[in-house]
């Protein structure tokens, strides 16, 4: 059954049980562990021959719980997945399927450093606010517009 990354509907995702090896006395998991899934690490499948032309997933993210999950959509947003995806080593599945996929100054590590863009900064105009006087109005919509062409953004 495949269900929906976060709030984006165009990108699926699907979990299984990890292949495991078995030995007198073990116990195999036979269904997903999502909720002590921990991300260990991931794979682009699009690099890989396709083995089932119907139905070919683009990501495999390998999880601490003997459970991988597999993601399909659009390449530009698997692209940012996979940017992203390294800041996600050891976080639970939840915080993954919830991560932004957008450019904008609320998820650029930058936002406000050295390395921002100028030109964000006067448009932010990022100066303390005093407490109980009214702050500097945002134009978020020119601010993210800014960050989402910086070549400096670095995603959280």
């Amino acid at each position: 059954m495949f269900e929906q990354f976060g709030n984006y509907p165009e990108i699926q995702w699907l979990s299984t049980a990890a292949a495991q090896f078995y030995s007198g006395g073990d116990e195999i998991q036979i269904s997903p562990d999502l909720g002590n899934f921990k991300l260990v690490r991931f794979k682009d499948l699009r690099k890989h021959p396709k083995i089932n032309e119907k139905r070919h997933f683009k990501l495999m993210l390998i999880g601490s719980s003997k459970t991988n999950v597999f993601i399909d959509g659009p390449d530009s947003k698997i692209d940012e997945i996979i940017k992203k995806l390294p800041k996600y080593i050891d976080k639970s599945w939840l915080e993954i399927k919830n991560m932004s996929l957008e450019r904008d100054s609320l998820n650029c590590d930058n936002f406000g450093a050295s390395a921002c863009n100028p030109q964000l900064l006067d448009v932010a105009t990022l100066k303390p606010v005093i407490p109980g006087q009214v702050g500097p109005e945002l134009n978020l919509t020119k601010e993210d517009e800014i960050c989402g062409e910086c070549e400096h953004f670095e995603p959280k």
